[in-house]
């Protein structure tokens, strides 16, 4: 039921309600029904309605893009040309290749070839210096003795002497002008392998030789010994006669370096014949040396 029809619904109650109560007057059907629906008519009239409010969006402004200007175009500066310095030196070739092994105490002699890759023309005040490193009994300096124009190849050689102990040893050498001023830089870099540590050799000697005389006679036996390097030697004689042969006990000998050291046995000979006599190495070599004979004539 609609709203109208409920207003509509309560008047006509309470219409009756008011006829039952008051004096009763007859009135017309025609009349009662238009006096309802005016009622109607201003209850309607009267009630207020909400009033909608439309919501309408919001439009948003979206800005316009700004236009981006056109890059101005810089045009990079142009690279400067530098100038070659007056003193310069580029690396060509060498002679003993960098790693290169030597034993103790060996000379060698390294070169290095140069090219003048500067503006101005070496002259004979110009000379290769020792710069810092191993020396390795090599002079301070050495000159260079000519002219070299620029674009012109020149060799520098140094005489070197390796090492006595063992290792890696590196020389470093610049070029020097005529006023001092150095430029440029080669090296050298040489092993020196660890010495092996033998007897070399040994001399043996006998005085006398040879005798002819009254015997007993005492006859000293002499033996240079040369070892490579520093170390210790063991050693023993032996002495025969040819049918019989003694031996003495083992000794020693000590080196600090390469060299030679004597060693003597004093044989008190008796008897005539030809004597053998020899060195036994036991350390380091494992290893016999002579014999050496001796000759005794007993009168």
């Amino acid at each position: 039921m609609d709203r109208n029809k409920k207003y509509a619904t309560t008047i006509l109650l309470l219409v009756f309600s008011l006829a039952c109560a008051l004096p009763f007057t007859i009135q017309r059907t025609e009349d009662f029904i238009a006096t309802a629906a005016e009622y109607t008519v201003q209850a309607y009239r009267t009630q207020t309605a909400p009033t909608a409010t439309p919501v309408l969006p919001t439009a948003t402004e979206t800005p316009l893009p700004t236009a981006t200007p056109w890059l101005t175009a810089t045009s990079a500066p142009l690279p400067t040309a530098t100038p070659r310095p007056c003193n310069r030196a580029a690396f060509i070739s060498e002679t003993v290749p960098d790693g290169t092994s030597y034993n103790s105490g060996q000379t060698f002699t390294k070169s290095w070839r140069l090219r003048n890759d500067g503006t101005c023309t070496w002259n004979p005040e110009y000379r290769l210096v020792f710069y810092s490193g191993d020396q390795m009994g090599a002079s301070n300096s050495v000159k260079l003795n000519k002219y070299v124009k620029p674009g012109e190849q020149v060799d520098f050689l140094v005489d070197f002497k390796a090492p006595s102990k063992a290792g890696t040893y590196t020389s470093y050498w610049r070029l020097q002008a005529d006023d001092g001023s150095r430029f440029a830089q080669v090296f050298t870099l040489i092993k020196v392998a660890a010495p092996f540590f033998a007897v070399t050799s040994i001399q043996i000697s006998a005085t006398p030789a040879a005798y002819s005389g009254i015997c007993p006679v005492i006859v000293a036996v002499n033996a240079e010994i040369t070892a490579s390097t520093a170390g210790k030697v063991t050693y023993r004689w032996e002495v025969s006669d040819g049918v019989n042969t003694t031996t003495s006990e083992l000794k020693s000998v000590n080196f600090d370096k390469q060299d030679t050291k004597s060693v003597q046995l004093d044989l008190d000979l008796d008897s005539d014949g030809s004597y053998q006599v020899r060195v036994y190495i036991a350390q380091p070599n494992n290893q016999w040396f002579g014999p050496r004979q001796i000759d005794i004539d007993c009168n």
